[in-house]
């Protein structure tokens, strides 16, 4: 069976409240027989915060908590896994409580009050640094595993995480290891002493190792894309792979070695099944199966009472900042493979603010990953779309050096439907061929409605994290950088104002300054102007 990536339900179910109100059990599963030991393994990945979406009506951690301790009565041999991303992006990690920053802290108390028992880090959980990490980590009350993260100083595992672990489960001896996407070391905040290796190099020993010492089940917890996922499976021999980074609900079974992912954001609760043979050890039988996290399940008593703290920065988060008269899209499929009305309006604000030639955003920086609807936007919705705290910083870049920043933002355009260094772009239009291969897939250029001249000068507009060399930008690494705004102002503050006051109005869609096209559809065959 090769990969499913299924929708996400967004109705509550009605099998569920069916049950509900017959009074029994909808989660019943048929016994294992007496020959096998059952296993379930409850896992979650990419949840940014633990409070319930869309106006209460899908996620929340507090009904996750209720689910799993039905769960946990039901059968006693259960651990809970969590696949990585969670200290950052959020509203609330950007936030500060009691005049300090949050930094992911509130998603450690939930994770500590829900009761997980193994973690992976993800590649956004380095964004506010290896410091923060190690703190959070700290403060976890459980284990974090990852056995391909290394400190370069002393070659050892990047402190508080463990490669790996083995546990008994009634006589059962299960194996667990840890794997973080290598590619997080120019996505993410990671430091020059930190290494992330690569992933089969790295899982070969570990599985070999785990089998010597009498693992019998070996479960690979990764965040890792399903394409690595699936080399894994064929490089070293793991029972099942819980996994994470895509955001989407994902059933593979392609390699023989099953690999299962939930949708993000905690709006359902993955579970596998594992019967497995007291006498050999072996896996007789895995299932799979998805619970949708509803209101139907009442919010957890105790969950609630762990992150009573937070609540006056959750009524905060609800007021209202600004509005729009158009829906905006923030979906992270658009936003980082095509121009988008939300990706333009964010790049001609901090083009206007910085009084630039040119401005660039990654797409990666634009988050929400959904279609705000026309209307009142909230100080969450508003956060949510920036919870990043980059600097706006102002280049002064040669036409050569914006059109190598260019061919950088479409180098995976054909090979990753959802590259983070796709540019949206202010001041400049441009064309692009995906098919074509790298270094060459940009067509044509005109900035301010002149072709691209590589000797002139232009100013621009971008991030500090671009502005570093980050994600394949290190055209821009070295180059002087000054502050683009003044003193205490942020990116963020710039898109409240042009949502309050309109300047500069929000499109219906794009204008046509990003265009995918084809060498065959005659792209640019009149020239530059004609952008």
């Amino acid at each position: 069976m090769n990969a499913v990536r299924r929708p996400l339900p967004r109705w509550p179910s009605l099998v569920l409240a069916l049950a509900l109100a017959l009074g029994c059990s909808p989660l019943a599963q048929k016994q294992a027989t007496p020959e096998t030991v059952r296993i379930n393994l409850l896992h979650l990945n990419d949840v940014y915060q633990f409070t319930p979406l869309e106006q209460g009506r899908v996620g929340g951690i507090a009904r996750v908590a209720t689910l799993r301790k039905r769960l946990l009565a039901e059968a006693p041999h259960t651990l809970t896994l969590f696949a990585g991303d969670t200290l950052a992006p959020s509203v609330e990690s950007i936030s500060e409580v009691g005049g300090k920053p949050l930094q992911g802290q509130q998603m450690i108390d939930a994770w500590n009050a829900l009761g997980v028992d193994y973690a992976v880090p993800g590649n956004h959980d380095f964004d506010f640094g290896d410091a923060v990490l190690r703190e959070r980590i700290k403060a976890s009350r459980f284990p974090w595993l990852a056995a391909n993260i290394f400190d370069n100083d002393t070659g050892k595992p990047f402190e508080g995480l463990h490669p790996y672990q083995l546990i008994q489960l009634s006589g059962v001896k299960v194996g667990l290891f840890g794997l973080l996407v290598p590619e997080t070391e120019v996505t993410s905040s990671v430091s020059e002493h930190t290494n992330i290796r690569d992933v089969c190099s790295t899982a070969k020993p570990i599985v070999s190792r785990l089998r010597k010492e009498g693992a019998t089940v070996i479960i690979a917890l990764t965040h890792l894309d399903v394409q690595q996922d699936r080399e894994l499976a064929q490089c070293a021999p793991v029972d099942v792979i819980i996994g994470g980074h895509e955001h989407e609900r994902i059933e593979d079974r392609s390699t023989g070695v099953p690999i299962f992912k939930v949708a993000a954001d905690a709006v359902e609760l993955g579970q596998v099944t594992l019967d497995v043979d007291t006498k050999t050890g072996k896996v007789r039988q895995l299932d799979w199966k998805v619970h949708p996290i509803t209101p139907e399940l009442p919010e957890d008593p105790s969950f609630l009472a762990a992150m009573t703290k937070y609540a006056p920065l959750i009524a905060e988060l609800s007021q209202p900042v600004g509005k729009t008269p158009v829906p905006l899209d923030a979906r992270k499929l658009v936003v980082r493979s095509q121009e988008t009305n939300l990706g333009s309006l964010v790049a001609d604000a901090l083009r206007q603010a910085a009084g630039t030639d040119v401005a660039l955003v990654n797409g990666g920086a634009i988050r929400g990953d959904t279609r705000f609807s026309a209307g009142v936007l909230t100080r969450r919705e508003m956060l949510s779309i920036f919870p990043y705290r980059d600097q706006l910083v102002r280049l002064q870049v040669t036409g050569a050096i914006l059109q190598a920043a260019l061919e950088n933002a479409v180098s995976k355009s054909a090979e990753d439907p959802e590259p983070g260094r796709f540019l949206q772009v202010s001041g400049l239009r441009f064309a692009f061929d995906p098919s074509r291969p790298k270094g060459q897939r940009v067509l044509c250029v005109t900035v301010g409605g002149k072709p691209l001249s590589p000797t002139a000068t232009y100013s621009l507009a971008t991030f500090s994290f671009l502005a570093s060399g980050k994600d394949g930008y290190e055209m821009f690494k070295g180059l002087p950088a000054t502050p683009a705004l003044q003193e205490g102002r942020t990116p963020r503050d710039v898109l409240s104002d042009a949502l309050r006051t309109g300047k500069p109005p929000p499109m219906q869609q794009g204008d046509g300054r990003i265009q995918r096209a084809s060498a065959s559809a005659g792209a640019c065959t009149t020239g530059p102007n004609s952008l």
